[in-house]
């Protein structure tokens, strides 16, 4: 059988969840945990982009912070994100630091923040699972949505 239905139940919380509920603040824990857990919302993981992969050391979207208010600044693209498509929040890792993995942070999104864009990919034998080309463009995202400590 296809394996697009099992990551379509449980593919993106299963990835997406566990960095929030192990190094996320109390704020994000409350704000997302239980309604994912409960399936009333949904959560993906979004690292792999077009010209990175999996290779996160050198993924190029950037989380830049604002400096008069302290919050973020997304841009950027994610692809062959797994339930993005369904997804509510987006654990994302994005470049808030300089070159290599020291440089990355995750960082808690919204699908209803402006500047999110969502298209399904028309991936063979996978098409449940709802992957997904994801573009960040001028997202504004509160600091407090940061996932554990930044840059680390």
């Amino acid at each position: 059988g296809s394996g697009g239905v099992l990551w379509a139940i449980m593919g993106g919380m299963g990835i997406g969840l566990p960095p929030v509920i192990h190094f996320g603040s109390d704020y994000l824990k409350q704000k997302v945990a239980r309604k994912c857990l409960m399936g009333e919302e949904f959560i993906c993981l979004a690292i792999s982009e077009p010209y990175a992969g999996s290779d996160v050391a050198n993924i190029r979207t950037t989380a830049t912070k604002d400096p008069k208010t302290g919050d973020y600044i997304v841009n950027g693209e994610k692809k062959w994100i797994t339930n993005g498509i369904f997804a509510d929040y987006f654990t994302v890792a994005a470049r808030t630091g300089g070159p290599g993995i020291g440089g990355i942070s995750l960082i808690l999104l919204e699908k209803t923040m402006p500047g999110i864009e969502c298209t399904q990919m028309d991936c063979m034998g996978v098409w449940p699972s709802g992957t997904t080309y994801i573009t960040f463009d001028n997202v504004k995202v509160p600091k407090e949505n940061i996932i554990g400590q930044e840059n680390a």
